[in-house]
């Protein structure tokens, strides 16, 4: 259980880091992601573009929370590891459907299930199953 944990933990990290770059890379340069996407561009693009980079931004706070609160042993951190992990694979069929790149679905589903299973294969640091209640830990700090 502890490779898994420190698995989860690298992911989380590594998946963190992926999604704060890529959205300051799309609010910096739209145009620019849009093209290194071979995606095509429109007038007005920038907007939401922009709007899709900060999105980028907040979840890849969100894991980072994840991963601190991991860290600490909090069960919330394992929540919030798994609802990240569900979001980007959920994220896959929507960009098949909408954007009809089964490429870039196939690596939000990779990622995204590389990210699940062993969030949902880690248990909480008192070894009850996560993501129910909260661990004695935080209701001391409360």
């Amino acid at each position: 259980m502890r490779l898994m944990r420190g698995i989860l933990l690298a992911l989380l990290g590594l998946t963190g880091l992926i999604q704060v770059v890529e959205g300051i890379a799309s609010i910096a340069d739209p145009a620019g992601m849009m093209a290194g996407l071979k995606l095509p561009t429109a007038p007005g693009i920038e907007v939401p573009v922009t709007f899709l980079g900060l999105a980028m931004i907040v979840r890849g706070a969100v894991t980072g929370i994840a991963l601190r609160w991991m860290i600490q042993g909090k069960a919330e951190g394992l929540f919030l590891a798994r609802f990240t992990a569900l979001t980007i694979v959920l994220s896959a069929p929507l960009v098949y459907l909408r954007l009809h790149r089964p490429d870039f679905a196939l690596g939000d589903l990779v990622q995204g299930f590389l990210l699940l299973v062993p969030a949902l294969l880690v248990k909480n640091q008192r070894g009850a199953p996560g993501g129910v209640g909260i661990s004695d830990k935080s209701a001391r700090t409360v």
